[in-house]
């Protein structure tokens, strides 16, 4: 008789040693990146969106879809204090095995400096996370009537539950030196699953592991109308790591900052699994970014080198507040 477990490591490959999601652009899905870059932005809104498709040329395709919206500020009392709410889900292979979170997130910055070009952030996320699985698209020894399969017969299994829910807590740090709108550089540091969720669907604990994040990334200006911009992601949870290091260019069609034109494309590496090829778009409050996996590991010859599609979209939307600006009439006599 086929253990779940088995099953559920062979086809979602993620059940025992559960791994949070990742993406490609890793820095166009800002609040899945650190907490602390909640209202991290030049504007009053911003709406970011990231879709992921993954191994459709091996298995049932995994999609990875998160979405999320941050108000700058909101709070006039305590302008440094931005919220946000971020939700991910993410299908894995067969079997419907879900995983979706839905968190509300904090942060708070605060200028180190007088004139404010250095600036520490601090961030805090906490909310739902959620699993399930659909174990009826699972087939059984049981069901195998000596001839062929019949999915009419008992499966031969007694599940606990297929689905659960918890509460989870992540946390984040991040420093911002910004010399000019084309001279940035950050650093970030970021604790996911701080409360260790239980991902057990036969009532065992089976705690999902903290993830330890920290990035590095910069936007220097190399011409009149061309930037680089070098990010370094380091990834630890359990006993997996990822490593991604890579660079765009910018290619800026005027210089006027607000007004934003710009084509980019670069390349990236992810420690023995994958080639990225990214290219994106910024027109005035939007920004559209594309990237393509190709996969370089042990898989390859099952994947004939594809890997994942990826997707992410921004738009900032900026509040027109018309100053009001009153004149003191002078008397007729003069």
């Amino acid at each position: 008789m086929k253990k779940i477990y088995l099953i559920l490591i062979i086809l979602s490959g993620n059940f025992l040693l559960a791994q949070d999601i990742h993406f490609s652009q890793f820095n166009l899905s800002y609040l899945n990146l650190n907490p602390a870059l909640t209202g991290s932005f030049n504007g009053d809104y911003r709406f970011n969106q990231n879709f992921r498709n993954q191994w459709s040329s091996v298995s049932e395709p995994y999609r990875t879809f998160s979405f999320s919206i941050e108000g700058k500020s909101l709070i006039k009392k305590i302008p440094a204090l931005h919220l946000g709410i971020v939700v991910f889900n993410d299908e894995a292979g067969l079997g419907g095995l879900q995983t979706t979170h839905a968190n509300l997130s904090l942060a708070y910055s605060y200028g180190l400096n007088k004139d404010s070009t250095l600036i520490a952030k601090g961030g805090v996320q906490f909310g739902y996370a959620g699993r399930s699985i659909n174990f009826d698209q699972f087939t059984f020894d049981n069901q195998y009537n000596g001839r062929r399969f019949d999915g009419s017969l008992d499966k031969g299994e007694n599940f606990d539950q297929s689905s659960f829910s918890n509460f989870n807590l992540n946390s984040g740090f991040g420093l911002e030196y910004r010399y000019d709108v084309r001279k940035i550089y950050n650093i970030g540091f970021s604790l996911f699953n701080l409360t260790s969720p239980n991902q057990s669907f036969q009532g065992s604990n089976i705690p999902l592991d903290m993830r330890t994040t920290v990035n590095l990334s910069g936007d220097h200006i190399i011409s009149d109308k061309m930037d680089i911009m070098p990010s370094i992601l380091y990834s630890r949870q359990g006993e997996f790591n990822e490593v991604m290091i890579g660079t765009n260019l910018r290619y800026r069609f005027n210089g006027v900052n607000y007004l934003k034109k710009n084509l980019y494309g670069g390349v990236w590496y992810r420690n023995q699994d994958a080639i990225i090829l990214s290219a994106g778009v910024d027109y005035y409050q939007w920004n559209v970014g594309l990237s393509y996996d190709i996969n370089i590991s042990e898989l390859e010859s099952a994947s004939n080198n594809r890997g994942g599609l990826e997707i992410a979209i921004t738009y900032i939307f900026t509040d027109f507040k018309p100053q009001i600006r009153r004149y003191k009439v002078c008397p007729n006599f003069m």
